[in-house]
């Protein structure tokens, strides 16, 4: 197995905790359309449909975003992965404006930071990860797609990446806290160097 050249989080209920549930968010934007229709892709349903709401869409995850947090254990794992030479990216499905705000000062700590605004298909799409991987000049088996959700561990796979799921689901590895990471990583990087 490769050493870990690249870490690709994503973003809400993995490194970033809201406290407005996005629920929260589909029901108002839905609502304010005046549709009764559950789309998979939100963002995509809004713009394809109703271009015109898309400003409420982004201000509603704005204020989200003004009321969440970075995971306190970030700044350990931030400093970990930069500590063994390890880049770092965040691959979100919000807007630019609204990771920003979430992240903080992390924006500008982390390498890269790829939204939907930068014109990647949605997760699980693997493009965003492909690209990352190219930029980073990392491989699949050197590189790990860490998330809470379904899409973020499919587009993992689909780029033959290295899986860390938080919560219940799949994953290559799964686990209950976003501290675990540093473990994960340990291993790996411990196994590789044995071999």
């Amino acid at each position: 197995m490769a050493n870990i050249r690249l870490v690709i989080f994503d973003l809400d209920e993995t490194i970033v905790k809201n406290t407005i549930p996005f629920s929260e968010i589909r029901e108002k934007v839905l609502s304010a359309v005046g549709s009764r229709e559950n789309p998979a892709h939100l963002y995509e349903f809004i713009r394809d449909n109703y271009p015109d709401y898309l400003p409420i869409l982004e201000h509603e995850e704005i204020n989200r975003a003004k009321s969440a947090y970075v995971d306190p254990v970030f700044e350990e794992i931030l400093k970990f992965l930069r500590d063994n030479g390890i880049n770092v990216a965040v691959l979100t499905r919000n807007s630019r404006k609204a990771a920003l705000i979430a992240l903080g000062d992390y924006a500008g700590r982390i390498d890269a930071l790829i939204t939907r605004d930068d014109g990647f298909p949605p997760k699980p799409a693997p493009d965003a990860i492909f690209y990352l991987m190219g930029r980073f000049s990392s491989t699949p088996s050197s590189t790990i797609m860490v998330g809470d959700y379904d899409y973020d561990i499919e587009a993992g796979k689909l780029a033959g990446c290295i899986t860390v799921r938080i919560g219940k689901g799949d994953g290559d590895y799964v686990i209950s806290s976003l501290k675990e990471v540093i473990k994960i990583i340990s291993d790996i990087i411990e196994t590789s160097e044995s071999l």
